[in-house]
């Protein structure tokens, strides 16, 4: 499994750049020009709310089901979880994965986790997540919690996408996912629109972002699901 560190950002550091975020974001849409323009000026372009996808939810079918809450990397806490609920109800009830469904949330430090090798690579996702590859003991370049790095056979089935297509319901924390996207974008100096887009088209494939990660738990837990925190 993969070692991690705690992350050093302070909790109150991490809630202020999504506030932060959040009233950039409300801003722009409340500027003068987006409300009123000038006699005989074009109307200006007004901003698209996102459309959420609660698609996610209709697929909470199991007949046991369970909300996975991951506030944290954790070492990989939520993937071990999901794994050791679907091997023991199958164990005890010899039940097929059909009738299991585990919703994986991850939200707050946990994001990293729902995003491509690809992503990480070019942003060292790895040391600013505190994430270390178990091998060489360096920063991760890689997601090393969404399957088996090329070669390896090891451990497959302790992976996101190993639980993906045994059904397991991916989702994450639009607030958090945007957040890290602003904080990339400063660092880098790029424009934060630019990256947040960059960001959605790295997601895990099957995650579905939700518009926060305590909407997600609770929506789970709406449809049935048995809440496990996973940190």
């Amino acid at each position: 499994m993969p070692t991690s560190i705690a992350s050093n950002t302070p909790r109150r550091e991490f809630l202020g750049q999504l506030a932060v975020s959040a009233v950039a974001i409300a801003a722009t849409a409340c500027t003068p020009g987006a409300l009123a323009t000038e006699p005989g000026a074009a109307p200006s372009p007004q901003p698209t709310p996102p459309k959420w996808d609660d698609a996610w939810a209709a697929r909470i079918t199991g007949k046991h089901k369970a909300v996975f809450d991951a506030p944290e990397v954790a070492d990989g806490t939520i993937i071990g979880n999901a794994w050791v609920y679907l091997s023991g109800m199958k164990q005890v009830y010899a039940l097929a994965d059909g009738d299991i469904t585990a919703v994986m949330v991850m939200r707050h430090d946990a994001i990293p986790m729902a995003l491509d090798d690809e992503f990480w690579a070019k942003y060292d996702v790895g040391r600013s997540a505190r994430v270390k590859d178990p091998k060489s003991n360096r920063w991760a370049t890689r997601n090393p919690f969404y399957k088996p790095a090329p070669g390896d056979t090891g451990g497959a089935e302790f992976t996101l996408e190993a639980l993906s297509k045994r059904g397991a319901i991916l989702v994450g924390c639009n607030l958090a996912a945007m957040g890290m996207a602003s904080e990339i974008a400063s660092k880098t100096k790029q424009k934060g629109e630019a990256v947040r887009d960059e960001l959605r088209a790295h997601l895990l494939p099957g995650l579905t972002l939700a518009p926060n990660g305590v909407f997600a738990v609770m929506r789970a837990q709406e449809a049935g699901c048995t809440y496990i925190r996973s940190t």
